[in-house]
């Protein structure tokens, strides 16, 4: 997966866990300043996880063999946690780590 371009804008007005799941997704990786990328650990279980420099900006690195659907929930679940919003829209299988210094994992 290659990355997609964003904005260095935050979002100007705080997203719902509702507008997180529905906005397409080019859209809403551009509210939040958000880059994709993958990685190579495609083991049973993790979904992902999303680093945060210090400039603000975000990349969520997602499994490299997982599905377009999985990635989508995934990336979505991930912004959803980094924004600090409920995530119960999202199945209760999909649980973040907190690492350090912002970075989760799922």
């Amino acid at each position: 997966m290659s990355k997609l371009p964003t904005t260095a804008t935050a979002p100007s007005t705080p997203l719902t866990p509702e507008q997180v799941c529905d906005l397409p997704m080019g859209e809403l990786l551009a509210q939040v300043n958000v880059a994709l990328d993958t990685t190579e650990i495609n083991e049973p279980g993790f979904f992902g996880y999303v680093t945060i420099q210090g400039s603000g900006r975000a990349t969520i690195y997602l499994p490299s063999q997982a599905s377009d659907l999985a990635r989508d929930i995934a990336t979505r679940f991930l912004i959803t946690t980094r924004l600090g919003l409920p995530t119960d829209l999202f199945p209760d299988v999909l649980q973040a780590t907190v690492i350090r210094d912002g970075e989760a994992q799922a």
